[in-house]
């Protein structure tokens, strides 16, 4: 009977042999932190023009994404499952650029609605939304307050979001939708 339940993995190889990706990425998951390193050092110029080349972006947003794209990874290193750890970083950060341009993209079109609204009212718009719209953010009640800055402000995604303030997702998700139509109410003059 030779059923194989798991893959047996070097975690420290011998010091004329360099570890393999399998290995590091394991011992990444044990919390290693010199493993961590190793496979930051190994990557992090792959990675870094992989993001460049998807973000036509300033440089803090590519360094964003790659820092996170390893923050993901060894939350991640438990579930690894392959040989070569290269392809398996380039898939994360494809993933969180493209949710970070997608969430961009959100945030001004919301920004660019709630401001077209409030320009068609007076010929400086600009100037009544930079006035309105923190006095509008202020007037709501502090749970949709947070939700809506949260999301649309500070970028969060809606799990990270909602954990931080301690509710489900779908309430958080609902606070945010009452919180905008509130947002587009004042800044239309409505009570």
């Amino acid at each position: 009977m030779s059923e194989r339940r798991g893959q047996l993995v070097t975690l420290r190889a011998p010091a004329d042999e360099p570890l393999g990706d399998a290995g590091l990425v394991a011992a990444c998951a044990a919390g290693d932190r010199a493993a961590r390193g190793l496979l930051f050092e190994r990557y992090v110029d792959v990675v870094h023009r992989f993001v460049a080349h998807l973000r036509a972006s300033d440089a803090a947003d590519v360094d964003d994404v790659v820092q996170a794209t390893f923050v993901a990874a060894f939350a991640a290193a438990a579930r690894f499952r392959g040989a070569h750890a290269r392809p398996w970083l380039l898939g994360i950060a494809a993933h969180l650029a493209f949710d970070r341009a997608r969430r961009e993209v959100r945030r001004k079109r919301a920004l660019a609605a709630v401001a077209e609204r409030a320009s068609g009212a007076t010929t400086s718009g600009d100037a009544v939304l930079r006035r309105a719209l923190p006095v509008a953010l202020a007037a709501l009640p502090e749970p949709l307050r947070a939700a809506v800055v949260m999301i649309d402000v500070l970028e969060e995604t809606g799990a990270d979001a909602a954990r931080a303030l301690g509710i489900p997702e779908g309430t958080l998700w609902r606070r945010v939708h009452e919180a905008r139509q509130a947002l587009r109410r004042a800044l239309d003059g409505e009570p």
